[in-house]
Formats: C-alpha cells, structure tokens, sequence
C-alpha cells in the first residue's frame, strides 16, 4: 500500500466510504513500515463500521472513532510485548509529536483526510531504549575516567563543572534499567541482575552527591574509578545477554 487516500473495492456487500492507509513501507518517518489501515464500509442502517489492520491482524470497531483518542486506543488494544504502541503520527501530512496529549486525544477526525501512523511492540521499544542506553556506555566511560583524572590533578572547577551533567547522565542510565526491569517476557530471568543494576547505580548517585558536597574531590575520584566504571561494565554485559546489541 502507498501511504495516499484511496478508494478500494470491498469484498462485502456495500461500497466502502473511503479508505484511509495508517503508515507506509518507507519514507514518512526514520524507519516507517506498513503498519496499518482502516476501512470504513456501510453497515447496518448506513452507519459506517470501522475495520483497522495492523502489521496483518485485522480488528473491527463498532463505529467511526469520534476523534483521535478513540482511534489510539484501537490500534493500541492488546497485551504482552507484541503489543503495538503507537510513536509517531501525522494528521494530513502534518507531524503531530504531542499526540498524547489531551487537546490532541479529543481532536475531531471528520476534518483530516489521512493519518499516517507509526507504531513498535513494546519489546522493540525495549530493545531500542537498551540499544540506545548501551551505545551511551563508551562516551560515559569516557567522561567518566576524564573528570576522575581532573579531579586528581587538582583542576576540580573544570571537574565540577562537568559532574551535574555526568550525574544526569547517571540517573538517566539508572531510569532506563528500572524500565528494563519491569519488562518480564523480555528479560526473563535477567530480572534480578537488572535490579541489582539498578541499586548499584543508585548507591554511586548517592556516593558522588555526599563527597561533592563535602568536597572531597579525591573521594569523588574514588567513586568514579572504583564503583561507577565496574557497574557500567557490568551494565553492558547485563543487556549483552538480553538483546543483541
């Protein structure tokens, strides 16, 4: 399917109203796929019946959506990791980032004439977050044997002003393994190890803040060599035996 409005013949009694195609096999987006269409076809007393297909599995809704927020929760019914989430849309053609928001949930859909949508499972938008936190390891390892180094060297004020954003960067990492955590078909037995990720990381937070306020530019060295490089290693094994990074 091209991603254009279209009419198309129907199989059932009843000429379709139109045709409306959801994503297309490459181009709007950074990845775009064919990911669905909806079809809406006379039903019953001239009401029209929605037909949604995502990635092949069609799903019918009783009517038309009254507006976008209706429309979400269709294409993202379901459970488990296949589950497909919606992340991008335009409403004719014009890209809409605040989707999930609640002016945009109520916007009437009379009035666009298509929508193209990309969607993921949840499991690749896991395996994109811990493909994504993964090729962070390198350059935060990096930074991170840089500012110990100026620390030791006695050039704290350029080190310190490096070590808000290094522990962001941080607490950023610590947030996606907590997400990571959670996902249980995903990571299945490696729950525990990203547990054990998540409250090591969190002591090294904790280590950097109390030394930094006291001052102790050594002591935060410490930390940075001895407890922060270790775990980031062991961060990256930890995601090496989960996904194909």
């Amino acid at each position: 399917m091209d991603g254009i409005l279209a009419d198309q013949p129907w199989e059932r009694s009843g000429t379709p109203r139109f045709t409306e195609v959801i994503g297309i096999g490459g181009g709007f987006f950074n990845s775009a796929q064919l990911l669905a269409s909806f079809w809406l076809f006379p039903g019953p007393g001239g009401s029209y019946v929605l037909q949604i297909n995502v990635n092949g599995a069609s799903r019918l809704g009783s009517s038309r959506p009254e507006n976008w927020g209706e429309l979400l929760d269709l294409l993202e019914r379901g459970e488990g990791a296949s589950r497909q989430i919606v992340t991008a849309v335009r409403f004719s053609g014009v890209a809409v980032p605040t989707f999930r928001e609640p002016s945009e949930l109520a916007r009437d859909l009379h009035d666009v004439d298509h929508i193209d949508i990309e969607t993921s499972t949840i499991d690749e938008l896991l395996h994109e977050s811990a493909q994504a936190a993964y090729d962070s390891i390198a350059p935060l390892r990096k930074a991170v044997g840089r500012i110990a180094d100026r620390l030791r060297a006695g050039h704290s004020r350029a080190a310190i002003r490096d070590l808000p954003a290094l522990t962001a960067s941080v607490q950023t990492l610590t947030n996606v393994t907590a997400m990571l955590s959670t996902a249980r078909d995903t990571v299945g037995s490696h729950r525990s190890d990203f547990d054990a990720l998540v409250a090591r990381l969190c002591l090294v937070i904790d280590a950097i803040i109390e030394r930094q306020a006291r001052q102790e530019w050594p002591g935060v060295a410490d930390v940075l060599d001895a407890e922060l490089t270790p775990t980031l290693s062991a961060w990256s094994s930890v995601v090496r035996r989960v996904w194909t990074v």
